[in-house]
């Protein structure tokens, strides 16, 4: 006779309730860990299954087909039904289970979140700093891990990855999110549940001098977008993406920020906010 399922693991991500039903106590209990600070309280909107697939193999893929998508990894593949609010993801092994699991609230979050108005969860590093949260965006390579690192000791570090703005209320909060990407270093790793107004939205690029240039809601959008271009590939989440981000821009100012990895950053960020209140471009 097989051994029984464990209890389900149950967490809560930006309002969104997921209930997870591992393969064994063992998995249970390794994944358990990593959610503690994202507790369930009420009902789960989410029904998620992770097994074990030892034998696991194929070419990495994605594709959509009405409302399910499925993917595939060497190390892990599934689908997510959006209409049934349910996904299946199968690990290769313990160790690819959190990336397994991972991937299937990612694009839960990613999807969901904006169609039922309640925000966005964006590739980007969020940290609290001096009472503000900043929103730091920009495609593989700008250097959000870099000034992710750079807050140590500075500022409050959510996440260098992957954080959510919630837009259900009268001003957006910035969210942090249980989600480890796989190039974090394990120094930056955060699974904590934290929360804090969202203040400013920071578009970044590698420089060799520092520089703070607004930008227009309509510049903000394009930055954005080709960061986030896996959360429009279907059609209705491309009209609900969009009229979230539009209404993110009217919210919160944008700035693209040319910077060097260097601590001094953050003086000059505090002065350059200050001055670009005037709506002057900042450099140094």
């Amino acid at each position: 006779m097989s051994p029984p399922f464990p209890p389900p693991l149950s967490l809560s991500i930006a309002g969104l309730g997921f209930q997870v039903q591992a393969p064994d106590e063992g998995w249970r209990a390794a994944l358990a860990p990593l959610y503690r600070e994202f507790p369930l309280h009420g009902a789960p909107d989410w029904r998620v299954t992770l097994e074990h697939a030892p034998d696991l193999a194929g070419a990495r893929r994605i594709e959509h087909q009405g409302s399910v998508t499925r993917f595939q990894t060497h190390q892990y593949a599934g689908w997510i039904d959006l209409e049934q609010r349910r996904a299946m993801t199968a690990a290769a092994s313990l160790a690819a289970a959190p990336a397994a699991l991972e991937s299937a609230l990612a694009y839960a979050c990613m999807q969901a979140l904006p169609r039922a108005g309640q925000g966005l969860l964006l590739h980007a590093a969020g940290i609290h700093w001096r009472g503000l949260g900043l929103v730091i965006s920009g495609p593989a390579g700008a250097g959000k891990t870099t000034v992710a690192g750079l807050a140590q000791g500075h500022g409050e570090l959510f996440n260098d990855e992957m954080v959510i703005v919630e837009l259900a209320g009268p001003r957006p909060h910035l969210l942090s999110t249980p989600f480890v990407g796989p190039t974090t270093p394990p120094a930056l790793a955060r699974r904590s549940n934290r929360r804090a107004p969202a203040s400013v939205l920071l578009l970044l690029a590698h420089a060799p001098t520092f520089e703070l240039t607004q930008l227009s809601p309509a510049e903000a959008v394009l930055e954005l977008l080709r960061t986030n271009l896996a959360t429009v590939e279907r059609t209705a989440s491309a009209a609900a993406w969009l009229a979230a981000v539009e209404r993110l821009v009217q919210m919160l100012p944008a700035y693209r920020l040319h910077f060097r990895p260097s601590v001094e950053l953050w003086d000059f960020l505090a002065g350059a906010l200050d001055a670009a209140d005037g709506g002057a471009p900042c450099a140094s």
